[in-house]
């Protein structure tokens, strides 16, 4: 991997939420079609958007998206960030296609030029014929531009002719995303989408809205059990948005949430996988604790890592530093909070006691 847009599009392909072979759609959208149609062409539009990321990653040049060298331009550089925004282009031009028309009985969606100019403008979409252009490699036709330009008062038609089924299940998802603000859950073609109707979102509730991007069924259930024993335990949380993903972060005091600050649990989906960061400062009260714990909990424990430019410089104040088992191990917690895990169903709790029995002040 060399350009930042090959990795956010990684990124991109792996959060298209995988979904069961059977699930429920809302008797409001089978007066377009079938429940067996809507499957039918959800199907086909993930193999597209599969496809397409995939064709991003091995050719991104080709796709006419920005290849900045990820050895060059650093994560936070604007050349980064570009190319982040970038990875969303094509499930973005895709999006504005099926919620600016309206869907005919034949399957095609019939959009007025002069509005797909203005959601294209607002979305800051440009060289939509050249990407349009571009869609049909993978069967989306587009017909009424005029030298690949959009030509005011005119009509332009969106179809997929080898299976309409396509352009319902598209029409279907962009227009509810857009009616409840969600195109991320667009971009993960979310089949939750299907449940409720044109504007009511019941999903992604809770935990959910983290764990529904795991691709482990024991990834998800450990984080159900874990934010079910931090509620009981009187923990309240906020929901935080990564570039790598979506994360909760759990606090003891509710001053400490509404500052951001100070939050001992973050559940977190990086890169679509389950990460459990926690902050643990006296580990002097928690060591025995850790000892009687199974091995697979202590080898956790001891992991040391080198730290950050604070270590180096000597004024690092959010590391610790303890002996386990004969082993020396540095934590930083300059960034993060300084233990990170993938917990199972069997030992998350471990996890959960060793941070209150440490307690929350550094000895």
């Amino acid at each position: 991997m060399t350009y930042w847009i090959e990795r956010w599009s990684q990124l991109r392909k792996k959060e298209l939420m995988s979904y069961p072979n059977e699930f429920p759609i809302h008797d409001v959208y089978k007066t377009i079609c079938t429940h067996e149609e809507l499957k039918n062409g959800f199907d086909e539009l993930h193999e597209i958007f599969a496809h397409c990321y995939e064709d991003i990653l091995h050719d991104p040049a080709d796709m006419m998206l920005p290849i900045y060298d990820m050895n060059e331009y650093g994560y936070f550089s604007k050349e980064a960030r570009a190319s982040r925004e970038e990875s969303y282009k094509y499930a973005k031009i895709i999006y504005v296609l099926g919620y600016s028309g309206e869907l005919r009985q034949n399957g095609e969606i019939c959009i007025r030029a002069d509005k797909l100019k203005e959601q294209c403008k607002a979305l800051k979409i440009t060289n939509l014929g050249a990407f349009l252009n571009k869609l049909g490699n993978y069967g989306i036709m587009a017909d009424g531009l005029v030298n690949g330009k959009i030509k005011s008062d005119t009509n332009i038609t969106v179809s997929y002719p080898d299976n309409k089924n396509v352009m319902a299940a598209l029409y279907v998802l962009s227009v509810k995303s857009n009616n409840i603000d969600s195109f991320k859950d667009f971009c993960r073609l979310d089949y939750r989408l299907f449940e409720s109707d044109w504007n009511t979102k019941e999903y992604g509730i809770g935990v959910e809205a983290v764990s529904a991007l795991f691709h482990s069924e024991q990834d998800r259930s450990a984080a159900r059990l874990i934010h079910d024993e931090l509620i009981k335990r009187n923990y309240c949380y906020n929901f935080q948005d990564w570039n790598e993903g979506p994360q909760i972060r759990y606090y003891k005091k509710e001053s400490d949430r509404n500052r951001n600050t100070n939050a001992d649990f973050w559940l977190t989906s990086m890169d679509t996988e389950f990460i459990l960061y926690f902050r643990i400062k006296n580990m002097d009260k928690v060591i025995e604790y850790i000892k009687g714990c199974p091995e697979s909990v202590i080898e956790n424990f001891l992991i040391s890592d080198n730290g950050c430019a604070n270590r180096i410089s000597g004024t690092c104040a959010s590391g610790i530093s303890y002996r386990l088992n004969g082993k020396t191990i540095w934590r930083c917690g300059c960034c993060n909070p300084n233990f990170q895990v993938t917990p199972s169903v069997r030992d998350y709790l471990y996890y959960i006691n060793a941070v209150e029995i440490a307690g929350s002040k550094k000895q």
